[in-house]
């Protein structure tokens, strides 16, 4: 490991030797992955950067309080290593403790790659996403699909991850959130962002990422939409994560991410651009209303039950079914036999009742001023 004696030993030399000197002109990159105990992934993570059409300046693993071999691992792999330490603000506090390193070395016409460790990049990521970064582009994310799975419910958030690629088609590549599965940010853009948490501009803090919220990949979207700059979100450059392959992983996912979504949404307010107003409230309101529309019809089932009612089949809800049915297999077609069953026999469904059910959970907890706790996934 690279703690010697309860010395912390890590790169930080070599980073300054790579970045510092000389008047430079062209744009550089430079990857930052983060990693929690990431070891059995990192390797994957960093040859996934060191097969880029385009090669970064540097590839930086930010140890996050590792208590496993991620940082040799990394190290083997050709990345060099940043011991985030002391960090007691997870993967937001890892992530600024990096970037103030790296920041003083950098220009505004640089670039840096912030990716998760249990994701691999497609080919020309770095390529496609740099071709798209100018002065009003503040970053580049990529529209992420699930890594194969042979459980059910991690084939259903590949499914629910393939449908939100679509939507980002439709909504002009605008990006909903910069995923923190891989998202290229202009160093300008960061710098703006650290220096607007003025409690104006933007709510009051004094980093790149908001230590506070559960959701930083959402909420450093939000903060670079506040200050004027675009998010876009090209599908023709991927990233490729893990799925969550227990429910009690995916609740504890989708609880920090609904949660943080509902407390981003308190603090930003009237900061966002009317576009994503109408995105994030159309996200929630339609959330709440999923919600809402379960309750009830479990309670018109339970009368209609009680009653010793019955459901009459008539031709209207049989065409309505069928319709319902093409559409959900139309939609997965793409993703082979596996998801055309699944949206045939409606399985979805059920985890759509599920998710429901977790945002209903963080609804009363952000009603009740709960903040939550950050739970790596």
């Amino acid at each position: 490991m690279s703690h010697v004696m309860g010395v912390v030993v890590d790169d930080r030399s070599v980073i300054r030797r790579k970045l510092q000197g000389g008047v430079r002109t062209e744009r550089r990159t430079v990857v930052i992955i983060p990693a929690y105990n990431e070891a059995a992934s990192i390797q994957a993570t960093v040859e996934s950067v060191h097969a880029q059409t385009v090669q970064p300046s540097i590839i930086i693993v930010a140890a996050n309080n590792c208590t496993d071999e991620t940082e040799d691992v990394a190290r083997a792999s050709g990345a060099v290593v940043f011991i985030a330490e002391p960090n007691k603000q997870k993967k937001a506090g890892a992530l600024n403790l990096t970037l103030n390193f790296v920041m003083r070395y950098l220009r505004n016409n640089d670039a840096v790659l912030i990716m998760d460790a249990d994701t691999t990049l497609s080919e020309t990521f770095i390529e496609t996403a740099l071709s798209r970064l100018n002065e009003n582009v503040g970053g580049v994310g990529g529209a992420f699909i699930g890594r194969d799975s042979d459980s059910t419910i991690g084939t259903l958030q590949r499914m629910e991850y393939h449908r939100y690629r679509k939507d980002i088609i439709r909504n002009g590549e605008r990006a909903f959130v910069l995923s923190g599965t891989g998202t290229l940010f202009s160093v300008k853009a960061l710098r703006t962002v650290k220096a607007s948490r003025n409690g104006k501009t933007l709510p009051k803090g004094g980093d790149f990422y908001d230590t506070f919220s559960l959701t930083e990949d959402n909420e450093i979207t939000l903060a670079l939409l506040a200050c004027g700059y675009e998010c876009i979100s090209p599908t023709q450059m991927t990233t490729t994560t893990d799925v969550m392959e227990s429910l009690g992983a995916l609740w504890n996912q989708r609880d920090r991410w609904y949660l943080g979504a509902l407390w981003n949404l308190r603090a930003y307010g009237l900061r966002m651009p009317w576009y994503m107003k109408m995105v994030y409230w159309k996200q929630q309101i339609g959330l709440f209303v999923s919600v809402m529309a379960f309750f009830l019809y479990i309670t018109l089932m339970g009368v209609l039950i009680l009653n010793g009612g019955s459901i009459s089949w008539s031709p209207f809800w049989i065409s309505l079914m069928v319709i319902v049915v093409a559409e959900r297999v139309y939609t997965v077609w793409g993703m082979g036999w596996k998801a055309r069953l699944y949206a045939a026999l409606l399985v979805e469904q059920m985890y759509s009742i599920l998710l429901c059910m977790i945002f209903f959970v963080a609804l009363l907890k952000c009603i009740a001023g709960k903040k939550g706790h950050w739970v790596p996934t």
